[in-house]
């Protein structure tokens, strides 16, 4: 891209002005204009610009960014500002909401935090509690105690988020002495709210990691508003569990099984859907649920929330 050799011959920039190269510069990618930081030192004052980074930056970074629970540090260029956003999500939505950019193209990502959530009966302290955990990036977080219907549902606004993107939406969660997630999938779904869906499924017990065995409960005839009562007759072995690795227990509509994967976090996530962003106005719910046939008592669930991001690839 420039010839240091010989001063006789003229470099891109020496033949362009520099707001017209940082004009062309905006139209690339933030990995594309690094690139050319990188290899061209005549270009590297176009590529460090503000008014190029700051087409990286969504339209609305002021807003976002002037909610944030805790200050947000002030930085000498838009540069700067756009690599801090990759790499320190912040607290949004009275701590909320996380927010935060992908680095490799700029578009927006949020995690809702389970108080963002609709969690059935979350607020009931027999089911649920909500603790604070040194791990997590939100205040509290939700800790299952025992339940027998499972529900989590949360939804955002399209508009909100980056246009014409393609997103992915995971749980993220973590399982301590979990109990009764290894008996079926649950039920996921990601869609315009009110739209009905396809339904996809998905497990939180990692593969190869079967909980402890003892006797597992069932809902029994006595069960009272789908809660349940645990029926001291019914027990299983791990041989259920086997089986259900097997794929022998499964539901019979269930032909692609999201399994977990460990976050660099700590954290566990599994796929609940896929959607594009096209109208704005369209309001998205994700959800995941076990609410049919609640055979298996269930604990030791820990939601942190529901992260949106760009689908890579």
């Amino acid at each position: 891209m420039e010839n240091s050799n010989s001063n006789s011959n003229p470099n891109i920039q020496s033949l362009l002005p520099e707001d017209c190269t940082e004009k062309i510069l905006s139209f690339t990618s933030p990995v594309d204009v690094c690139r050319v930081s990188l290899v061209s030192k005549s270009l590297q004052s176009a590529a460090d610009s503000d008014s190029v980074w700051e087409k990286f930056l969504p339209s609305d970074y002021q807003s976002i960014i002037s909610g944030s629970v805790t200050p947000i540090p002030d930085f000498a260029s838009k540069k700067e500002l756009y690599v801090y956003l990759c790499h320190n999500p912040i607290l949004i939505d009275a701590g909320c909401k996380s927010f935060s950019l992908e680095k490799c193209t700029g578009k927006k990502c949020y995690i809702l935090g389970a108080r963002d959530l609709h969690i059935t009966w979350a607020d009931s302290p027999q089911y649920w509690e909500w603790t604070s955990l040194p791990d997590s990036r939100f205040p509290k977080v939700a800790k299952l105690k025992q339940v027998w219907w499972l529900e989590i549902r949360g939804t955002i606004r399209v508009g909100v988020l980056s246009p014409r993107t393609s997103y992915a939406a995971y749980l993220v969660y973590k399982l301590e002495n979990e109990f009764g997630f290894h008996y079926r999938p649950s039920e996921v779904s990601v869609g315009v709210l009110g739209v009905k869906l396809d339904k996809q499924f998905a497990t939180l017990q990692p593969k190869g990691r079967l909980p402890q065995y003892g006797r597992f409960y069932i809902l029994s005839s006595r069960a009272k508003d789908g809660q349940g009562i645990p029926d001291d007759k019914c027990e299983s072995s791990v041989a259920n569990a086997v089986r259900y690795w097997q794929g022998k227990h499964l539901p019979e509509d269930a032909s692609n099984i999201q399994l977990p994967k460990l976050r660099n976090d700590g954290w566990f996530e599994v796929e609940l859907g896929q959607f594009y962003t096209e109208n704005e106005d369209d309001c998205l719910e994700m959800s995941l649920k076990e609410v049919k046939d609640c055979l298996s008592h269930k604990k030791g669930l820990i939601v942190e929330g529901i992260e949106i991001r760009p689908r890579m690839g």
